[in-house]
């Protein structure tokens, strides 16, 4: 049976600065199939290494006996493809044993490499149909974190991505200033032919 999903996004620290100027705008996404559509929170501009969303996504798909892990993405967002800042793998059978299917916890973080660095704090509640959602715990627990390889094969297949755009788009600006610099010289070329014949027929008239 489909259940409701509820995922609050509160914050994330010490992320990792994966701006080469300026700061990261971070925004989490969640799914619990890597090949569906994540849900996404907004973005935080100019947050760097640390961000607050407190935002509640709902994943409507969720089914307690297929889906079993919590993917959570981390990203900055850029003018092309967005860069991929951390991720980690959320084994959802700890939510299920929570009182009332609710658990507020912090989590590890994991970089594209595998190198556990930051956090995130998230509450994760199981709706069934018909219910209401229990209300939050105060209290915060040191939730479970996995490095699940084929969420890390994601993760690696948004950063390839992200790099191949950063790589076309640095070939384009190259190319542009190419083909600048190239009608420079052709208009320098063009001024220096139009001098010279100026500066012959000038020669020829003072011969008369």
């Amino acid at each position: 049976m489909t259940h409701t999903l509820k995922v609050t996004v509160h914050q994330a620290d010490h992320l990792e600065d994966v701006e080469r100027f300026g700061k990261n705008d971070p925004y989490a996404q969640v799914a619990v199939n890597l090949k569906s559509k994540f849900v996404k929170t907004k973005v935080v501009k100019n947050a760097g290494k640390e961000a607050a969303w407190n935002q509640t996504l709902d994943i409507l798909e969720y089914n307690p006996q297929e889906h079993d892990k919590l993917y959570v993405d981390i990203l900055d967002e850029e003018t092309g493809f967005d860069e991929p800042i951390a991720f980690v793998t959320i084994p959802l059978h700890t939510v299920l044993a929570a009182p009332g299917h609710v658990l507020r916890g912090r989590f590890g973080l994991y970089t594209v490499g595998g190198k556990q660095k930051g956090e995130i704090v998230l509450t994760i509640a199981v709706v069934a149909p018909g219910q209401t959602e229990a209300h939050h715990p105060t209290g915060e627990v040191q939730g479970i974190s996995e490095l699940n390889s084929e969420h890390q094969a994601h993760i690696k297949s948004l950063k390839r991505k992200e790099s191949a755009g950063d790589a076309g788009t640095a070939a384009l600006l190259i190319g542009a200033a190419l083909g600048a610099k190239a009608l420079h010289d052709a208009s320098k070329d063009k001024a220096k032919v139009q001098h010279d014949a100026q500066e012959k027929a000038k020669a020829e008239n003072r011969e008369f």
